[in-house]
């Protein structure tokens, strides 16, 4: 339900067709069901209450815009269509290491946990006497493990007893400067480290924000490295490792951006903050009830710049946790849905374009516009020029594919409508391939493609351009250095085409087809061998076998022969 105050500074009362309670002021006492998930409108209201199964959402910030109850509604339409989030309990224990010399820093922790401080400084050493912690001397080799449950491997010694020491455990570890520093794993700002270590002691309930599929990734396939997309995450909390042939997300470093859902063409990654379909219903939603206009990709972290403006012209705002959550499937579904479409990003670090540009140039092959990064001062001027640019008008009802880019290509198959302007274009993102005659029809560049666009169909090799995300683990994969790769989008062939055929050489005994021609050639150079090569593995050991009996049967004959001067 929503929870709407009449003191926001707009006439609240347009927005009683929403399921919503109106309260004359944050000073009027009212009761909401526990059970019921409540949109605070103000966080006056929230903390008043301070209801736990809920989002607190300043609308006064509204008051920017001249009507600013369209735009509320919007918003309030859009934070409706929601889902529940995932949660974890992860247990921590009581044991935390801190690696480090900061004597303030290790003084707090000692009165709160279990720990073990590792240092080799002598100064920090004699200042710790008599050792009312546990201190080791030396240094951390590795640290293995998970949050909850670390090995810290040291060459030390423990001063409490004066044994040696391999391994300390804990569940969690402060370690400013160590470089590889994952969920549990507190580098950098030390004081920092020790909060979140005591905030976290014990156990503490985890939010999940990225869930990686390796079934479906292309990152990595016997030791061939392919797709590197997310790796190109803004705050390096994508890691590729190596041993597991597999992508792991840095939870210590990640933000919940959203950027490695948004860019993976398979969707591998899913954003659990706000899943891709969830924003698909989102856009659904505010097209169910207003009829075009301009749809606002909006980062919750720029709705507090609102405050600065007035006047802003009418928007209907999806809010987002950061803009890098959104793909070029929402860009492209929210325009062919009718609407002029903006992203309107914070001042964020961490902003990454690289969704909006694929976006952008999809729409460019058609000669389409109507799609726009943009700022609050900015608006207006962005809007005006957004009006003045053609559109493909409203097209899309719904979307199908069951990854982003079957959702794209489902997509670009309603612009085929319009004719092609710019058809080619450069782009990591996409791949096409060309293979020459060294093709032996082995199946080594299907079996390692990820994403399908490679198929073999007797003695064909299928390639759907429209699928490749560019990975090239098929050039990699390759025996025979036979496929050629350019990193192109080429509208005009997105469909399926062969790309090779070959004759295929049929088993003289059963007649199945079994071997290309080329193949052929290059195994018969290879082993020698000629005739045998022609039959398949089926029927090959049988007729081995029967020329190997027939053989013996005529040196037998010939020896007899000779035994009787015949």
């Amino acid at each position: 339900m929503l929870l709407l105050c009449k003191k926001l500074g707009f006439d609240v009362e347009k927005l009683s067709d929403l399921d919503c309670q109106i309260v004359e002021s944050c000073d009027e006492d009212f009761e909401i069901n526990s059970l019921d998930f409540v949109i605070f409108t103000c966080p006056a209201l929230y903390h008043k209450t301070k209801h736990s199964n809920c989002e607190v959402l300043d609308l006064r910030v509204l008051k920017a815009f001249k009507s600013p109850e369209d735009v509320a509604k919007a918003i309030l339409i859009s934070e409706l269509v929601r889902a529940e989030r995932e949660v974890e309990v992860v247990e921590t224990g009581e044991d935390v290491v801190y690696v480090g010399d900061n004597l303030d820093v290790i003084s707090e922790l000692a009165s709160n946990c279990n720990l073990t401080v590792i240092t080799q400084n002598k100064e920090t050493i004699k200042k710790l006497y008599p050792y009312e912690v546990r201190v080791v001397e030396g240094a951390v080799i590795d640290i293995k493990g998970k949050m909850g449950d670390f090995e810290v491997v040291v060459d030390g010694v423990d001063l409490t007893n004066g044994r040696r020491v391999d391994v300390v455990r804990a569940g969690q570890v402060i370690y400013p400067d160590w470089k590889k520093g994952r969920e549990g794993i507190y580098t950098g700002n030390e004081y920092r480290g020790a909060f979140k270590a005591l905030a976290n002691l014990g156990s503490f309930i985890k939010l999940k924000t990225i869930v990686v599929n390796p079934d479906v990734c292309g990152v990595m396939k016997s030791g061939f490295l392919g797709c590197s997309l997310c790796l190109d995450c803004p705050t390096g909390s994508i890691e590729l490792n190596e041993k597991l042939e597999r992508v792991e997300v840095r939870l210590e470093n990640c933000v919940g951006c959203g950027f490695c859902a948004s860019i993976c063409p398979l969707s591998a990654i899913e954003n659990k903050l706000i899943p891709s379909d969830l924003i698909i219903e989102k856009i659904d939603a505010i097209a169910d009830r207003f009829d075009g206009g301009t749809l606002a990709f909006v980062c919750k972290n720029a709705l507090g710049e609102l405050e600065e403006f007035e006047d802003l012209p009418t928007i209907l705002p999806i809010v987002v946790p950061c803009i890098n959550a959104v793909s070029e499937v929402h860009y492209l579904y929210a325009v062919l849905k009718g609407f002029e479409v903006v992203a309107i990003p914070c001042d964020c670090k961490n902003l990454k374009l690289d969704c909006f540009e694929i976006a952008k140039t999809t729409l460019n092959a058609f000669g389409f516009g109507g799609l726009a990064v943009t700022t609050w001062d900015k608006l207006e001027e962005t809007l005006k020029s957004l009006r003045e640019e053609k559109k493909p008008g409203k097209i899309v009802d719904r979307i199908e594919g069951e990854n982003k880019r079957l959702q794209w290509l489902n997509l670009v198959e309603r612009l085929m409508i319009y004719p092609l302007q710019n058809p080619k274009v450069e782009t990591k993102y996409f791949g096409k391939i060309r293979i020459n005659d060294n093709c032996t029809l082995c199946n080594s560049c299907r079996n390692f493609c990820p994403s399908n666009a490679i198929r073999k169909v007797e003695n064909r090799i299928l390639f759907t351009h429209a699928l490749c995300i560019a990975c090239k683990l098929c050039v990699q994969a390759c025996p025979e250095n036979a496929i050629e790769f350019e990193n192109v989008l080429d509208f005009e062939n997105l469909q399926e085409v062969v790309v090779f055929e070959d004759e295929m050489i049929r088993c003289p005994k059963c007649g199945r087809p079994h071997i290309s021609k080329s193949a052929y050639e290059k195994m018969k150079k290879l082993t020698g061998m000629e005739k045998s090569l022609l039959f398949c593995p089926q029927c090959r050991p049988t007729i081995i076998l029967e020329s190997i009996y027939e053989e013996v049967i005529r040196d037998i004959e010939e020896m007899r022969k000779r035994r009787l001067g015949v």
